[in-house]
């Protein structure tokens, strides 16, 4: 029924509505007639007819006037006009004012049927050619919003290199000031926000990268209070003063598997939109964390499964959100703000990151009244390693050694130079590449380090670094680089670079960094006793976070896992995490390189035929990992392996 075409026939004589409709009534059409041309205009925009038959002398309203009176942005129905008159005026005039055809009284049955047929097929080859135009517009749109998303990647690639210069020395000037204030100085507390935030923007840009790049980011155990508490601390200061903030932070500890720079990038993007809601009058921003237990029915309700998760709800008193868009605004691109304040992407990202997470978010608003956001991240009961202090000046190691910078950025150069200075180093320090090079050939046997930025103007950090090699294959060198595609810590090796970093680099991991390549690293894979690991024992990858491997052994320098070969990844470098039978991260953030890979029937017994084994070493363990490495050996362990 609902592909037949509806006509409306109008005709102020009773007879000639009837005899049209006794003509049409044989074709499979939908006919409604009416004798008053003010009925048939409500009929129009009410019924939505495909085709109208209309009447031009009528007494109540002329045909003509009647077309002038309907609204086209919402009828597009066909028309032929019909009349008694000899001349064509009639009919060019009726024309003009968008009828499709017209028929001169008296007409025959078949010329009526023929022109009926003619006029729904060109209403429906015109129909068919809008949607082909609208879709082609939707495609157009389409494709230059990924056209967007592509010049965004190269865009921060871009601006990556210099923008981490200049949080490299925002980063350091704000450390080489707190080594030289003391902690109850009234600017300490600001400057150490001035690092968290300069932290937590490195993490960010190095997540837009990742983004670029389409690289799995970092997840591990967090502890979402002191996460949430942070953000709102930093986000303070960049909304209006007329907006209050109500937190309300459980005081039970809520740890989920999360990255932490995601989550802060979630509370910008809600706190964002609930301020841009709550302009310019104003209101007030409400922060809630507690934990829940969600049952079968609350959890098909929130789309999740039963168990237990971490709430977290962002609340505001602003304009809300209209019921006929709500169940849209996680769509990309969907926007309902003015050009300038937003894209539409914001909170598709929020939703791409919960889901991500294991977890859900709902959308709930009483428009005009308020908005909030409900989201919900699984609780797991895991050891979180204690974060290291972002700026520690009694515990930087140092030396004596004379190391030679080079980085085109002045300012960088100059803060780097203070910095190894007061570590006890002796500096030649140079902004131009193909300076410093000269100085080296000058004297080769003078300098025990090489740290040099990748990006710079003639000579580049590799170019620079193969100049060095070829006279001294024995100098150490740590590259810089606050963006490279072509260069990563598996090719820089391959170049004679012991140690690739990321700009912005602080204190702390520049003098870490320095003497872990000034001291020399064992070959050997391990020096202690191996030990046989329980079953239902796993590693989790870091490259790999949603598999798991069974672990064979381990010891205090490092471990074996079985895989299956094509599912593991080609990176010599990694980040695992260990799990206990019981399903507990027992430890996690442990760095190793690879050393062995022995491929499946080797003859070596696995938990599994048709597996293969990888072996890794640990590197650069904290004191708290090795103390955790040390309590999973005494403590879940099988016998020491010969």
């Amino acid at each position: 029924m609902k592909n037949r075409p509806q006509i409306l026939i109008c005709d102020d004589e009773p007879l000639m509505t009837a005899s049209i409709k006794a003509v049409l009534g044989t074709g499979n059409y939908r006919v409604q007639t009416t004798n008053s041309p003010r009925h048939a205009l409500t009929l129009i925009h009410a019924e939505s007819p495909d085709l109208v038959i209309l009447d031009v002398m009528m007494p109540e309203m002329t045909g003509f006037e009647l077309l002038d009176a309907i609204d086209r942005e919402h009828c597009d129905a066909a028309f032929i006009i019909v009349t008694g008159e000899a001349s064509v005026d009639s009919a060019i005039k009726a024309i003009r004012k968008g009828a499709s055809d017209y028929l001169r009284k008296p007409f025959e049955p078949d010329e009526l049927i023929i022109r009926v047929e003619n006029v729904l097929k060109q209403r429906q080859m015109k129909h068919d050619h809008m949607c082909v135009e609208a879709e082609k517009r939707q495609l157009e749109n389409q494709l230059r919003q990924s056209q967007k998303m592509e010049a965004i990647g190269t865009l921060a690639g871009g601006i990556a290199h210099d923008f981490n210069n200049v949080l490299s020395i925002i980063l350091g000037n704000a450390e080489l000031a707190l080594a030289d204030m003391s902690s109850e100085h009234a600017a300490h507390l600001n400057l150490e926000r001035i690092l968290t935030a300069s932290l937590r923007a490195r993490e960010m840009i190095q997540q837009l990268l990742s983004f670029s790049r389409k690289e799995e980011s970092g997840r591990k155990p967090l502890r979402l209070n002191s996460v949430i508490t942070e953000s709102l601390k930093l986000m303070r200061a960049s909304l209006p003063t007329n907006i209050s903030i109500e937190r309300d932070i459980c005081a039970t500890e809520c740890t989920t598997i999360a990255d932490a720079t995601q989550i802060h990038q979630i509370m910008l993007n809600l706190c964002t939109n609930a301020a841009h809601a709550m302009e310019p009058g104003g209101g007030v921003l409400t922060i809630r964390l507690d934990p829940v237990t969600l049952d079968s029915a609350a959890a098909v309700d929130a789309d999740l499964a039963p168990g237990n998760y971490a709430r977290l709800v962002v609340a505001d008193t602003g304009h809300g959100i209209e019921k006929d868009i709500i169940d849209r605004i996680f769509d990309p691109y969907f926007t309902t703000k003015e050009t300038g304040k937003g894209t539409g992407m914001g909170l598709s990202v929020v939703h791409g990151i919960i889901k991500g997470s294991g977890g859900a978010i709902r959308a709930f608003s009483g428009p005009g009244r308020f908005t909030e956001f409900h989201l919900y991240l699984p609780r797991v009961n895991a050891i979180i390693d204690a974060e290291p202090a972002i700026f520690n000046q009694q515990h930087l190691p140092g030396g004596h050694e004379h190391i030679l910078i080079v980085d085109d950025e002045e300012m960088l150069v100059d803060m780097m130079r203070q910095v190894l200075e007061q570590l006890g180093y002796t500096v030649s320090a140079y902004t131009d590449s193909a300076d410093a090079l000269k100085a080296f050939l000058a004297s080769p046997r003078a300098y025990d380090l090489l740290i040099t930025d990748m990006t710079m103007p003639g000579m580049t950090g590799t170019g620079l670094a193969k100049a060095v090699k070829a006279v001294r294959n024995d100098l150490p060198i740590i590259l810089c680089t606050g963006f490279n595609e072509q260069i990563n810590q598996e090719n820089s090796q391959s170049l004679g670079i012991q140690s690739l970093i990321m700009k912005p680099v602080g204190m702390q991991q520049l003098a870490e960094t320095i003497r872990s390549v000034m001291v020399l690293k064992p070959t050997e894979r391990r020096k202690n006793p191996r030990f046989g690991a329980p079953a239902g024992t796993f590693v989790i990858s870091r490259t790999h976070p949603y598999e798991r491997f069974s672990l064979v052994d381990i010891g205090m320098a490092g471990l074996a896992y079985s895989h299956e070969m094509e599912s593991v990844s080609d990176h010599l470098s990694d980040q695992l995490a260990i799990m206990t039978p019981d399903g507990e991260i027992f430890i996690s953030g442990i760095r190793c390189h690879n050393v062995s890979d022995i491929p499946a029937g080797s003859g070596i017994p696995l938990p599994e035929r048709g597996q293969a084994r990888r072996g890794v070493r640990f590197e650069d363990l904290t004191m708290l990992q090795t103390e955790r490495i040390d309590q999973f050996i005494h403590n879940h362990t099988t016998e020491q392996l010969h």
